[in-house]
């Protein structure tokens, strides 16, 4: 049997990408109530995965001591980064909704703020892939990252 690792949790950056794209499909398709939907469903998972990595992983994170690019403190600036962003895109896409004049030049400019915020998540799941999930992985025995790992995730806690 493979040992576990924290590695697993990069299962959810895979699901969070694919809602993140049909968000972006539904509003080139110029369907805003479904981008809407499926920008709500990704905040759901990612602030999920935000409330997991900050209430069960930074803290243990901490006992693997000071990481070159990767202190705690970048990774929650982070967060509250993108949920920065998301709250915007909300607004914008609540906007397009009410007025119909403009909204194809208004999902052009939603998609190009949105550029930047699918670059800061590439660079926030790298620094958990190269960074946080191997540095866990070297803090905790297996038993530990069992228990923790079980309450990651859908239906946890």
């Amino acid at each position: 049997m493979a040992e576990l690792s924290f590695v697993s949790l990069l299962d959810i950056h895979k699901v969070l990408k694919e809602l993140f794209l049909q968000h972006q499909e539904s509003l080139l398709d110029g369907d805003l109530t479904r981008g809407a939907e499926r920008l709500e469903e990704f905040e759901r998972n990612l602030l999920r995965h935000i409330r997991d990595e900050e209430d069960l992983l930074l803290p243990v994170y901490v006992r693997a001591g000071a990481i070159p690019g990767g202190p705690p403190v970048l990774f929650t600036g982070e967060h509250k980064r993108m949920q920065e962003l998301l709250a915007g895109f909300k607004q914008t896409l609540s906007s397009l909704a009410q007025t119909p004049d403009g909204r194809k030049r208004g999902i052009l400019w939603l998609l190009d703020r949105q550029a930047t915020f699918k670059n800061l998540m590439e660079h926030h799941d790298l620094r958990e892939a190269n960074i946080l999930y191997p540095a866990l992985d070297r803090v905790t025995s297996e038993a530990e990252r069992r228990e923790i790992l079980g309450r990651c995730g859908p239906g946890s806690r």
